[in-house]
């Protein structure tokens, strides 16, 4: 009987009486990647997430369009309707400002000035807040003049429809008083407010988490101790002779945690011995287009203070707030020369 040595080629190159070349072939399954990729294997994004919202409020005055004009842009008359106004509304590419004499302002910079049919300017809320756009519009009919005002904003607060669309009739209705009986009609100072806001150029999420974390809060808020949770207690300094404020955390929203917004938010309030009681405050976050948040701070219950001292300690929260979200959004800036309160 004779031996048949097989090698280890032949093994291989043989299976079953076949040879590897009598095997088939199956050249798609060499790009089965590209034939059939994987399930959720190509990621979308969001490139951009943005939205546009106008505001337009008219009345009819009985009153002529050149007396009118003077009421829009006199300095004295705009502060016995609407503010005091430091510069000219009628200088165009001039910053000047409405003052509410309670620590709030606008930051206004006139673009159009067309007397006496339109006047048109960009305005900041505290100088910091986000840039909208105000045209007055008059237009003479019959015995009357309408006066049409149209605010033009690029992705506002959620509830900016709320605040300036219930607002800007209010002011309209001041305006047709003054003109009919020449006495003051601005209300001294509000229930609501301060209110500050400031865009952040980073995602809810991300500014939530940097903004609320003890390191950052002794910087932008300027808490000496304490953390944001519930029932917690933060003194803070407020600058310069003003001296501290206590801070009492009551609520605190993480995003995504009360459905259906996904929104979150901190209650609180703030008390100073002096004050007797305490002032209500809240604090939170919004989108403000893809990558972007709006931080925002409000205060309530004024009534609560003893009425002496409910103008002077607004202005001094009013200032406070401004310099505060400042300097929270110094902090999602590009790495510069440091900086910090000047009192540090």
């Amino acid at each position: 009987m004779s031996e048949t040595t097989i090698n280890s080629t032949d093994i291989s190159d043989q299976v079953n009486g076949k040879s590897m070349s009598d095997w088939p072939y199956f050249p798609s399954l060499e790009q089965a990647e590209e034939n059939i990729p994987r399930l959720h294997g190509s990621s979308s994004r969001t490139i951009t997430r943005d939205r546009w919202e106008r505001l337009v409020t008219s009345i009819d005055i009985p009153s002529t369009p050149d007396k009118i004009w003077q009421g829009l842009t006199d300095p004295d008359a705009l502060k016995l309707w609407l503010a005091v106004c430091h510069g000219s509304l009628e200088q165009i590419d001039r910053d000047c400002i409405l003052d509410f004499e309670d620590g709030e302002f606008f930051l206004c910079r006139p673009t159009t000035v067309n007397s006496p049919s339109q006047l048109q300017y960009l305005w900041r809320w505290l100088g910091i807040g986000q840039a909208t756009l105000v045209t007055w519009n008059l237009e003479p009919i019959e015995s009357s003049t309408r006066v049409t005002v149209t605010e033009e904003a690029f992705n506002p607060p959620w509830d900016w429809q709320t605040w300036n669309g219930g607002g800007w009739p209010g002011i309209l209705e001041q305006l047709a008083a003054y003109l009919r009986t020449g006495i003051e009609w601005r209300w001294p100072w509000r229930r609501m407010g301060p209110y500050a806001q400031i865009e952040l150029p980073a995602s809810v999420y991300e500014a939530w988490d940097r903004l609320v974390s003890s390191p950052s809060l002794k910087y932008w808020l300027l808490a000496m101790q304490g953390n944001i949770a519930p029932e917690q207690s933060l003194p803070i300094l407020m600058g310069d002779a003003s001296g501290t404020v206590e801070m009492t955390v009551h609520e605190v929203v993480q995003p995504g945690q009360s459905p259906p917004s996904f929104l979150p938010y901190i209650t609180f309030s703030l008390s100073r011995p002096v004050w007797n009681n305490a002032v209500g405050g809240r604090l939170w976050l919004e989108p403000a287009g893809w990558g972007r948040s709006l931080l925002q701070v409000v205060h309530y219950n004024w009534e609560n203070l003893p009425p002496g001292l409910q103008l002077e300690e607004r202005k001094i929260l009013t200032r406070f707030w401004a310099d505060a979200v400042r300097r929270a959004s110094q902090m999602f800036q590009p790495p510069a020369v440091p900086t910090g309160p000047h009192n540090w």
